[in-house]
């Protein structure tokens, strides 16, 4: 039976003319209508398109504004840059929000953000009490579709308290933090899908990122960490729960020119850190100094019931490590159908099986790694132009639009 995910739907409305009554324009021109694309935003209404031309913008974006559009002419030559002065390129407080076919890079903390905290404020969501990332505490509806971020202080592309998202064609590098990151969601409906995160300290990043979140066709390669799905106490949802990796190339994440982890980590594809119920399927795994794949206690949680399966692995130094703290609920996550030389424990799918009862095992010593030095993330080479969005791929309508459906078993293991 064919599995699929449902990232989740948003609403869209259809584009009407340029112009309007009571300055409604659906659509903006930068710098024809606009001089600037921050005077653009002050004029869009839900429903507006706001079309960039080329140039260099030295702006930090805030968006308040639900059911619009972003769009640079071309994503080369479209380019938001922070000088390392300003401190977000472009920052999302509002629904159903889209950014595309631009560059944001050198800004002191994030290269696109969407803050889930500030739009549900907005809203009318306050207090103590409430739990953003849930309910209705929650931005809900975004997309991010060929972008191109670099050498930002903290996120390249960073979704937090954030729910029903796409992020597609994009790269991050440079980052010293995380190249992509979604964080505190439950349920997060997020699919990041046909996207390259390289020489960052951590490719991709899911700290209490909880249900319906679909990592496909990706590229994780040369960052410190590649991808790493995880539970902590200092975001709100833990434990994180139910995501997919499904078909991505996990490379030679052990890079020591890539920024440094703050934690001092180095040198795994795939780290689940304390996470729960996730699949991990059909990646490309090679070419890490510490672990193809690792399970690991992070934070006091313990990583359960997740399901490694039809994996390639090679040239790791070990392909699958288990380093819990503990094997407390060890039997929980299950390995089969992987190709791989070495694990620790030795024979790994036989004692963690998916189809019958765990064997009991002594705990491995976990390998001890010392990080290479910090490098300055601003001396992170820039990115070769990227692919810039087709016509046919720019939507008529503003907004984040329909969320793909993801079909989970018909992506397989790809070649690097």
């Amino acid at each position: 039976m064919t599995t699929t995910v449902l990232a989740g739907l948003v609403g869209v409305v259809g584009l009407a003319a340029c112009g309007g009554d009571g300055g409604d324009e659906r659509l903006i021109r930068v710098p024809t209508d606009a001089p600037t694309i921050a005077e653009a935003l002050k004029r869009a209404k839900p429903g507006a398109t706001i079309e960039i031309a080329a140039g260099t913008y030295n702006e930090a974006l805030d968006v308040t504004v639900d059911r619009i559009t972003i769009r640079g002419e071309d994503r080369n030559a479209v380019i938001l840059d922070g000088e390392h002065k300003l401190s977000n390129g472009v920052s999302v407080a509002a629904d159903d929000v889209a950014v595309e076919n631009l560059t944001v890079r050198n800004y002191l903390q994030n290269g696109v953000v969407f803050n889930g905290v500030s739009a549900a404020t907005d809203d009318g969501n306050s207090g103590d009490s409430v739990v953003y990332g849930t309910g209705d505490a929650v931005l809900t509806g975004y997309r991010v579709s060929y972008v191109t971020t670099y050498n930002n202080g903290l996120y390249g592309i960073y979704a937090f308290a954030s729910r029903d998202g796409l992020i597609e064609h994009s790269w991050a590098s440079g980052h010293p933090d995380s190249g992509l990151y979604v964080g505190q969601c439950q349920p997060c409906n997020v699919v990041i899908i046909d996207s390259i995160a390289e020489q960052n300290a951590i490719g991709y990043f899911g700290t209490n990122a909880s249900g319906g979140v679909v990592v496909a066709r990706s590229e994780f390669r040369r960052n410190r960490l590649g991808i790493a799905p995880n539970s902590q106490d200092m975001e709100r949802l833990a434990p994180q729960a139910e995501a997919v990796f499904v078909g991505n190339v996990v490379a030679d994440n052990d890079d020591p020119s890539a920024p440094a982890i703050p934690e001092g980590y180095f040198g795994s594809g795939i780290a689940v850190g304390g996470g729960t119920k996730n699949r991990i399927l059909r990646n490309l795994v090679t070419g890490h100094s510490r672990a193809g794949i690792e399970l690991l206690t992070m934070d006091g949680y313990i990583p359960r019931g997740n399901r490694f399966e039809g994996n390639v692995l090679s040239d790791n130094a070990t392909d699958i490590l288990f380093a819990a703290t503990d094997l407390t609920d060890a039997g929980e996550n299950c390995f089969v159908g992987n190709q791989l030389a070495t694990s620790l424990p030795a024979d790994i799918e036989t004692l963690m099986p998916c189809d019958a009862a765990a064997k009991s095992f002594t705990m491995p010593r976990s390998p001890q790694t010392a990080p290479p030095p910090k490098v300055d993330y601003r001396k992170i080479p820039a990115p070769a132009d990227q692919p810039t969005m087709p016509e046919t791929a720019r939507r008529a309508t503003a907004g984040a639009g329909e969320i793909p459906t993801v079909d989970i078993d018909s992506i397989g293991v790809p070649t690097q």
